[in-house]
């Protein structure tokens, strides 16, 4: 039987977005299994009140993506994918202005997740250490609503740490360019001072996580966290008039990565 979805209706324009970011939660959640049926385009436009054609629209970014397979006659099934949990709702949004944010935002949450396990492994005293100063400056700074350049520095810092804990000097350039490519697009959407003191707490228990010398935990963590920030992301996006992302995310792409 097909999975019922229960939504609020979206108030903005691009309902496709909506729709393509709904299925993501549904299968990262494992409402959706591989090899299950999605249900048709007629009960999804029903159920999410929007139309048929947007609808249509969310199926074929997923299609396109890989994500599901259309059989002729019998609907949209969901692929057999290794792992569900890198599926990025924010690459799929983005995907269609050309740009490379969201493709670098998914290689985000496949890449800094095992990172933090390795580090929750490798990581000498001295980086746990360090870890810990870095955490622990960063809760004056993320309760104030007044220090978003200095948060960002503090973010940024933190990651490339976790990086070098894991003692892997590829994995760190990697994740520096990862940065540095992405503060400008970061900066654009902002966060509220209860989206950066959550951010803030969720450092905290990954840098826990990696002292505890406990890989699941930092992985799953780690994983949490991006995910948490990229749904904020969406969030704006969803938000926001399309000119004004057309207008930011081109400059976003071309000048930062050639900085890169």
């Amino acid at each position: 039987m097909a999975t019922r979805i229960v939504v609020e209706p979206p108030t903005r324009s691009r309902l496709h977005h909506h729709v393509v970011v709904k299925l993501c939660d549904m299968i990262r959640e494992g409402q959706l299994r591989p090899g299950e049926r999605l249900p048709s385009e007629r009960d999804l436009a029903e159920q999410l009140q929007v139309g048929r054609s947007s609808v249509r629209e969310a199926l074929r970014v997923l299609e396109v993506s890989g994500i599901v397979a259309s059989r002729h006659g019998s609907g949209a099934y969901l692929r057999d994918l290794d792992q569900h949990d890198v599926i990025s709702p924010l690459a799929l949004l983005l995907g269609a202005t050309g740009d490379i944010v969201g493709d670098l935002w998914e290689v985000r949450i496949m890449f800094e997740p095992p990172l933090a396990a390795r580090a929750a492994l490798r990581a000498t005293d001295a980086e746990i250490e360090a870890l810990e100063r870095l955490v622990a400056a960063q809760e004056p700074l993320f309760a104030n609503p007044d220090t978003l350049e200095a948060c960002l520095a503090a973010d940024r810092e933190f990651h490339i740490a976790i990086a070098i804990a894991s003692r892997n000097q590829v994995a760190v350039r990697v994740v520096q360019m990862l940065e540095q490519v992405l503060h400008e697009s970061r900066r654009h959407f902002g966060a509220s001072v209860a989206r950066r003191w959550q951010a803030y707490e969720q450092h905290l228990e990954i840098m826990r996580a990696i002292r505890a010398r406990e890989p699941h935990a930092a992985h799953e963590c780690m994983l949490r966290h991006l995910q948490d920030v990229e749904a904020h992301i969406v969030g704006q996006l969803l938000d926001t008039p399309r000119a004004a992302i057309e207008a930011v995310l081109p400059e976003i792409a071309d000048g930062e990565l050639a900085n890169a």
